[in-house]
């Protein structure tokens, strides 16, 4: 009897430690996931660095500043005489295919003259300006030929972009990655190491092209028809990518 008892608690003395030792593994493995990841990031070897793109295009898009002044003795006469002709120009500029939403007013002004005395009114000018987006290049020499014709005698801020620069920007991110593996490689092997897997990339805000603007004109002088060279438009992309040193 006596040794029935003995047999039966060394068994339940197996069975608790069996238990307790579950427990412990069960504890070790119930960690979050987050968490074994976050350490074995961290206990890592890295380097980062920073890496460039860019992307040239040619401009699709430009944006003028058209306008019309007019001068008269009194307010009223000005501004009747700048409406008539600024409603000349934008009836030319519908005529030739440009939309509704791509012409839009700008500045409007109804400014006094003085005397030479600086103090006695003299007379009036008034200016309107419209700004306008010109979707085909090729036919915006053309284009600014017109509306001169039409009455605009000022002529300003031409620039160029591009409508849809994300495939450039693509183009810049990618050769931006090249460029940071070529620089990390370049320092793995100078620490005596190779480069692992990518652990960050980051995109850097893309730098927007500088618009290239046209030296300011009196329309009314021009006789040959205007020469609209776009160019070229340069998009650059700065990356940072942190790589895995082994």
């Amino acid at each position: 009897m006596s040794q029935r008892v003995t047999t039966a608690l060394g068994i339940t003395a197996v069975a608790l430690l069996l238990a307790l030792l579950a427990g412990v593994v069960g504890m070790l493995y119930a960690r979050p996931v987050g968490a074994q990841t976050a350490t074995g990031i961290t206990g890592m070897r890295q380097v980062t660095v920073q890496g460039h793109g860019e992307a040239t295009g040619r401009p699709d898009t430009a944006t003028v500043q058209i306008g019309v002044e007019t001068q008269a003795s009194t307010a009223a006469e000005a501004t009747e005489q700048n409406n008539a002709q600024a409603q000349a120009i934008i009836q030319r500029l519908r005529d030739l295919g440009v939309a509704e939403k791509d012409i839009q007013t700008s500045n409007f002004s109804v400014m006094p003259i003085y005397g030479d005395d600086g103090r006695q009114v003299t007379g009036y000018r008034v200016s309107n300006i419209v700004s306008v987006t010109i979707r085909n290049l090729d036919e915006a020499g053309a284009l600014l030929d017109q509306v001169v014709e039409a009455g605009a005698n000022s002529i300003y801020g031409v620039s160029f972009s591009v409508e849809d620069p994300e495939g450039l920007l693509n183009q810049a991110r990618e050769q931006a990655v090249q460029n940071a593996r070529a620089r990390a490689e370049t320092l793995a092997r100078a620490a005596g190491g190779s480069l692992g897997q990518v652990l960050v990339v980051s995109d850097v805000a893309a730098q927007p092209p500088i618009p290239m603007p046209m030296v300011r004109a009196e329309a009314a002088q021009a006789v040959d028809a205007v020469p609209v060279q776009p160019g070229e438009q340069r998009f650059s992309v700065d990356v940072y990518v942190t790589f895995e040193l082994r």
